[in-house]
């Protein structure tokens, strides 16, 4: 009973930390399209700055936190035992 455990324990860290690392790569693609999304809307904003900044700063704020947890779920990954 003690391998078969230790086989179930050992596939189950592999399938936790597989989890996370789809986790990461899933934020690092929403934080690729919120920087494309920030970088238009940054052009937008250089253009008429008085109605582009606070979109341009939410967008970017939206972006540096989808970026975090990215790094967060990929730091995870790592730390599975």
């Amino acid at each position: 009973m003690g391998k078969l455990s230790d086989l179930f324990r050992s596939w189950w860290r592999a399938a936790e930390r597989l989890f996370h690392i789809l986790v990461g790569l899933v934020f690092l693609v929403l934080t690729l399209a919120g920087a494309s999304v920030a970088f238009a809307e940054w052009q937008y904003c250089q253009k008429s700055p008085s109605v582009g900044l606070v979109r341009f700063s939410l967008l970017a704020g939206f972006t540096a936190l989808l970026f975090i947890f990215c790094l967060y779920s990929f730091l995870k990954a790592r730390s599975v035992r």
